[in-house]
């Protein structure tokens, strides 16, 4: 049987996801700039302030992470369904790195499944992922001039850079007042803002790094999974929090 806060859980991806695809092709200026696929990378980013609701990581990652997957790579150029590929959803993953949705999916999933009892620390790899890898393509590509590495830019790194700084301190201060009203356990300590910021520009130039260096639509998975460990051991580990795999906690062995 599901909980109160699965279900609740499951009903706010499900609407906000849908909510996000309509809007992405409604909206006149999204349309008009086609950046489609920017809009909804970006924006499903905010999932982070649903899934705090969730009491299972299996729910949580096998229904309501999981299942875009094979949606969104039967929806991909690599598909032999052209019903998908036709859709709005085909059309989206044909702007930029075709498998790139697939792996913000396949991210979505491992942070959820895996990082289920620190989803504070999962939440800034996904706003790092959504907001900051996302916003350096908008503006690498719009208004980059000075090419640093490759075709990436000066412009394109700096935006990764704050847009990731200012998503980090947003989702550590959400998550800490959870922790202090008692909504969710962080099982990390509750830190001052001088620590907030510091945390936060560790990640920002991290991942201003990682998104500089990654080819491709690999940053998708580099981004994430990159940060959430990165945060673990400098973060978690310090605080002596011991992780223990879900699978011996399904076991019953933890």
């Amino acid at each position: 049987m599901f909980s109160e806060g699965d279900l609740i859980g499951l009903a706010g991806v499900y609407i906000y996801v849908a909510i996000i695809v309509i809007l992405a092709s409604k909206l006149k200026f999204v349309r008009t700039a086609k950046v489609h696929r920017k809009f909804v990378h970006i924006m499903i980013g905010n999932i982070v302030f649903i899934w705090w609701v969730f009491d299972s990581n299996y729910v949580m990652a096998f229904l309501a992470a999981a299942p875009f997957i094979p949606l969104l790579l039967l929806a991909s150029p690599y598909s032999h369904f052209s019903k998908m590929k036709d859709s709005f959803l085909g059309k989206t993953t044909e702007e930029s790195h075709d498998l790139g949705l697939v792996y913000y999916a396949i991210s979505w999933t491992i942070l959820a499944f895996f990082f289920f009892d620190l989803r504070l620390i999962a939440s800034i790899a996904i706003v790092a992922m959504a907001y900051g890898d996302g916003m350096g393509g908008l503006i690498g590509k719009r208004f980059g001039k000075r090419r640093i590495h490759g075709p990436k830019t000066l412009e394109g790194t700096l935006a990764v850079f704050f847009a990731t700084l200012v998503a980090t301190v947003v989702v550590i201060l959400f998550y800490q007042w959870l922790d202090v009203q008692g909504l969710l356990a962080t099982n990390l300590p509750v830190v001052g803002i001088g620590m907030v910021l510091v945390y936060a520009l560790i990640v920002a130039a991290f991942v201003a790094i990682v998104e500089l260096l990654t080819p491709g639509a690999f940053d998708n998975i580099v981004i994430p999974l990159g940060t959430a460990l990165l945060l673990y051991f400098i973060w978690a580990v310090p605080s002596g929090y011991t992780y223990q795999s879900p699978f011996i906690a399904l076991l019953g062995l933890g």
